[in-house]
């Protein structure tokens, strides 16, 4: 008989199911794969993109809101998954505020199932004076550390740069994998078929574009540094981002490439490799997931705002760091559309095997060094 995983996630959005569907993917070689989601997630265009295709996976909509409270996530779990299951809640960052306590509501003194939890927004690389990131990585590591100890949970992972390859004490490192089903070789092929200029350079903002990723600025650092180039956007634009690209004047609006709207992860691998460059201007401390596309597509990186992914930029040489200025921006740009492709890699390849037996503990990998918590 087969071993069973429950994977968790409510929500759709943000290409969270790409996640989702890359692990039950795996897992599904050796477990049965049961998903819980929203019943509302069953009709979202990300479902079918990512998890209708799936062979062997089931997925039902069980939660009444994409955002259910612990208390509802807990009480699910309870009913759905036994003794001898795994459960892998994703993004859980949320839950695991109150996971120590409505664990044992929901379960009681019953057996309870094998629990992962997938951290999102825990810092995975941080200065000695960096005490936002210390504010939000402590509280985090005792919440796991409360809840392992009332045994409703089992194994914290959370997402690390490409090229860090420490495990981790409490939240083990996880690498985000790198995979694009697209390639750069192929950069005048993608541009007739997604109808993009063939004579220009062409800096990519993708995914959710939303102020976070500062659209603006790096645009007024490609117009400081004088970089000859269109900025494509293409993914979800919020509505900060479609006002500031409405307010443009009709000169600049001429270089600006919009894919707007929900992309199926196809056609955003083949946007992001018929990019020259990729802009990751954004505050998070953490990996990124364009980012792995970027890297797996041959295409460079420029970079600002997380200390992971400058250093990733640097080990895997995919592309330059800089400052969160448009001066530094600009010209970090202008040596990478210059240069063209990527560097001299120092780190091993982020799979998504590895990804998903690093989230499990199932690693079969050696890795003597260990990082902090």
């Amino acid at each position: 008989m087969r071993a069973r995983t429950v994977l968790v996630e409510p929500s759709p959005s943000g290409h969270r199911f790409q996640t989702v569907a890359m692990v039950a993917e795996v897992v599904a070689r050796d477990d049965d794969v049961v998903v819980l989601t929203s019943r509302g997630a069953l009709t979202d265009p990300a479902h079918e993109t990512f998890l209708a295709p799936l062979q062997g996976v089931r997925v039902e909509g069980v939660f009444e809101q994409e955002y259910p409270s612990t208390r509802t996530l807990a009480l699910e779990v309870s009913r759905r998954a036994s003794r001898g299951d795994t459960v892998v809640v994703l993004d859980a960052d949320t839950a695991l505020r109150r996971w120590w306590l409505e664990a044992l509501r929901a379960f009681g003194l019953r057996r309870r199932p094998r629990v992962v939890f997938m951290l999102t927004r825990y810092p995975a690389r941080l200065g000695p004076t960096d005490l936002v990131g210390w504010r939000l990585r402590i509280p985090k590591a005792l919440l796991a550390v409360l809840a392992m100890l009332t045994g409703g949970l089992h194994r914290v992972a959370g997402f690390a740069g490409r090229d860090d390859l420490s495990r981790g004490w409490i939240v083990r490192r996880t690498r985000d994998p790198a995979r694009c089903a697209a390639h750069s070789r192929d950069r005048a092929e993608l541009r007739e078929r997604h109808g993009l200029p063939a004579d220009r350079r062409l800096v990519g903002i993708f995914g959710g574009v939303s102020e976070r990723k500062h659209p603006d600025l790096v645009w007024e650092a490609m117009l400081a540094g004088g970089v000859e180039a269109d900025l494509v956007l293409g993914g979800g634009l919020s509505e900060g981002v479609a006002s500031w690209a409405g307010r443009l004047e009709q000169t600049d609006r001429n270089r600006l490439v919009l894919r707007s709207g929900f992309l199926p992860d196809q056609e955003l691998d083949e946007l992001v490799a018929a990019a020259d460059a990729v802009a990751l201007v954004m505050t998070n401390n953490g990996p990124s997931g364009i980012m792995g596309k970027a890297l797996a597509a041959g295409v460079p990186v420029v970079t600002a705002g997380s200390a992971v992914r400058a250093a990733e930029a640097s080990a895997t040489g995919g592309g330059e760091s800089a400052a969160m200025d448009a001066a530094s921006i600009g010209a970090a740009l202008r040596r990478v559309l210059d240069r063209g492709g990527l560097g001299v890699s120092n780190v091993p390849e982020a799979s998504v095997e590895a990804y998903v037996a690093s989230m499990l503990g199932r690693e079969r990998r050696n890795v003597t060094r260990t990082g902090p918590l």
